[in-house]
């Protein structure tokens, strides 16, 4: 089968490997869809800690794919089923675990990243993936292309929901990429009264104008200049700059989550502490999501949002260097793959 196969420091190549073979408890999917994402961009251009040089990994988290053998032991899937695969698997028993956030497992794996995933013509789901509810059954009708960014929507999930977004609140989003336009669909169903975008791209930003929101180009104009006692903030770019001003431009009992992360090597960010003191924020991190957000997720695609419009291109698996480069060129939004 044809693979997008990633080694450090080779990059990504396109080879030939020989079909998963599964063992007991595990499924094999022929891959329909799978979306490119920040984190494969970082690890093809910069590598990944949990990849060691030397080896090699095929990427891909973001999948759906139609199963076509199931192992012996499996009872609740079936052939011929299209599913969605949750990346992040743990230990099954760790605090971590047993509390349902197995994205935190010191032990835990993450196919495309510690184990092989989805940028593939096959990809094998190991069992204890299987085992731990990984495996989410679609509707038959489903478009695999939009379904494959549901995991991308269940981190947004997972960052929204400490935030408690009502038809009161003001709410900006540093950034206007596909996580951020995600975020600006969920404060639309959230009801909150106004939602600002603030990007360097114009581009983008139109297409945030045309969901809904009111704008500001970065570099332009300050946003600090526009916009003060703002309800929620959401820093869904890895800009240092808008982490600081963040706390700037919330109000008294704003909320503020940083939920892009800073790029290796990036000098800490000084936070004037004063401002969560005296405006009494409440300042958070999400990261990554658990099987919660991804049924959450998984719900809002079959029952309320049309994120069709994010899809700005979709490209054979063998053009996935064409596709990197366009997420490099900030004006693509979500490029899905198709094997």
């Amino acid at each position: 089968m044809k693979a997008a196969v990633f080694s450090y420091p080779q990059g990504i190549r396109i080879v030939d490997v020989p079909v998963p073979q599964i063992g007991r408890g595990e499924v094999l999917l022929r891959v329909r869809a799978a979306s490119l994402c920040g984190t494969d961009l970082r690890i093809a251009r910069r590598g990944h800690g949990s990849i060691p040089q030397g080896v090699q990994r095929i990427l891909g988290h973001e999948v759906v794919g139609e199963i076509v053998e199931v192992g012996e032991g499996v009872t609740d899937l079936a052939e011929g089923m299209l599913v969605l695969v949750a990346p992040n698997y743990g230990c099954g028993k760790c605090r971590f675990c047993v509390a349902g956030a197995q994205h935190h497992c010191p032990s835990g794996k993450a196919l495309g990243i510690t184990e092989d995933g989805g940028f593939a013509e096959y990809m094998r789901v190991p069992e204890e993936a299987v085992r731990q509810g990984n495996v989410f059954p679609l509707p038959p009708e489903a478009d695999p292309v939009m379904f494959s960014f549901a995991e991308a929507l269940a981190c947004v999930v997972h960052g929204f929901l400490p935030l408690s977004v009502s038809f009161r609140d003001t709410v900006l989003i540093y950034g206007a990429g596909p996580i951020g336009l995600m975020f600006l669909e969920l404060a639309r169903l959230s009801g909150a009264r106004e939602i600002w975008m603030a990007d360097i791209s114009p581009s983008r930003l139109e297409r945030a104008a045309a969901r809904g929101a009111r704008t500001i180009v970065v570099g332009e104009r300050k946003v600090k200049d526009v916009l003060r006692d703002v309800d929620v903030v959401i820093v869904a770019a890895p800009a240092p700059d808008a982490q600081r001003e963040a706390l700037e431009v919330a109000g008294v009992f704003g909320r503020i989550n940083f939920f892009g992360g800073l790029p290796p090597g990036t000098p800490e960010v000084p936070l004037a502490t004063n401002l969560i003191h005296y405006k009494e924020l409440l300042v958070t991190g999400t990261t990554r999501s658990n099987n919660f957000h991804v049924r959450a997720a998984l719900d809002l695609l079959v029952r309320q949002l049309d994120l069709s419009y994010l899809v700005s291109h979709t490209l054979p698996l063998e053009a996935i260097e064409e596709g990197l480069r366009l997420m490099e060129g900030k004006d693509a939004l979500k490029v899905v793959l198709i094997p």
